[in-house]
C-alpha cells in the first residue's frame, strides 16, 4: 500500500476516533474522571491528527517538487515564498492549500462527516429535549402523588384522631358513671350508718333516763326506809 492510502486510513481513523471522543464528550450521566479521562484523549488524537496532515502535506509537496524536477520545471515565485514563510505561516498556508487541493471524495466524505455530525447533534438535542420534557412529567407525577398520598395520610391521621377523641369521651363519661354510683353507694352507706348511730343513741339516751329514773325512784325509797330506821 502506498503512503498515500496509508496517510489516507490513518486520517480517517484518527477523524473517526476524534467524533467518537466528542460523542461521549457530548453524552450525560458520567464521573468527573471518565469527561477528563476522554478530554485528554481527544486533546492528544487531535495533535496526532493535525502531526499526520503537516506530515501528508509534505510528503505531497515533496512528491510534488520532484515531479518538477523531473520534468525540468522551474519552481515559481509562489513556491520560493512559501519556503521563506516561518513555520507556523507554512502551517496556515499549507492546511489551504490542501483543502483547495484534495479530491471530489475526500470532500464528499468531509461533507457527509459534517453532516452526520450536524445530524446526531440534531438527534441528541431531541432526545435530550424529550428526556427533559419525560422528567419534567415525571416529576410533576411524583409532585401529584405524593401530594395525594400526604392527603391520604392526613385523612387517616384526622380519623384516627376523631376517633381517639371519642373513645376518650366515651371512656371518661363511663369513669365518671362509675364513679358517680360508687359515690352514691358509699353516701347512702354512710347516711343509712349515721341514721343508725342516731337511733342507737336515742335509745340508749332513753335507757339513760329510764334507769336514771330507777335510780331516783330506789333513793327515795331508801331515804324512807332510812328515816324509820331512825325512828
Amino acid at each position: 500500500m502506498s503512503k498515500k492510502y496509508d496517510y489516507k486510513d490513518q486520517e480517517l481513523d484518527l477523524k473517526m476516533r476524534i467524533k467518537f471522543l466528542e460523542k461521549k464528550l457530548r453524552e450525560p450521566d458520567h464521573g468527573v474522571e471518565q469527561y477528563e479521562e476522554w478530554q485528554s484523549n481527544l486533546e492528544m488524537v487531535t495533535d496526532e491528527l493535525t502531526k499526520l496532515q503537516v506530515k501528508k502535506f509534505k510528503y505531497f509537496l515533496g512528491k510534488w517538487v520532484h515531479n518538477f524536477k523531473e520534468q525540468n520545471q522551474l519552481i515559481n515565485v509562489t513556491d520560493c515564498m512559501f519556503a521563506s514563510l516561518e513555520q507556523e505561516d507554512q502551517k496556515d498556508v499549507a492546511t489551504k492549500w490542501y483543502h483547495r487541493t484534495v479530491k471530489e471524495k475526500d470532500i464528499r466524505h468531509y461533507q457527509l462527516l459534517a453532516q452526520y455530525t450536524k445530524d446526531e447533534n440534531e438527534m441528541l438535542k431531541k432526545r435530550l429535549k424529550v428526556g427533559q420534557k419525560d422528567r419534567k412529567k415525571e416529576v410533576k407525577k411524583q409532585v401529584l402523588q405524593s401530594k395525594l398520598e400526604y392527603r391520604k395520610k392526613e385523612k387517616e391521621l384526622k380519623k384516627m384522631k376523631d376517633l381517639a377523641i371519642q373513645q376518650s369521651k366515651a371512656n371518661m363519661s363511663q369513669n365518671y358513671d362509675k364513679l358517680l354510683r360508687q359515690h352514691v353507694l358509699e353516701l347512702n352507706h354512710y347516711k343509712n350508718t349515721v341514721e343508725k348511730l342516731q337511733t342507737d343513741n336515742k335509745t340508749l339516751n332513753e335507757r339513760i333516763d329510764e334507769l336514771e329514773d330507777q335510780k331516783w325512784k330506789l333513793n327515795k325509797i331508801v331515804g324512807k326506809y332510812q328515816q324509820e330506821v331512825k325512828q
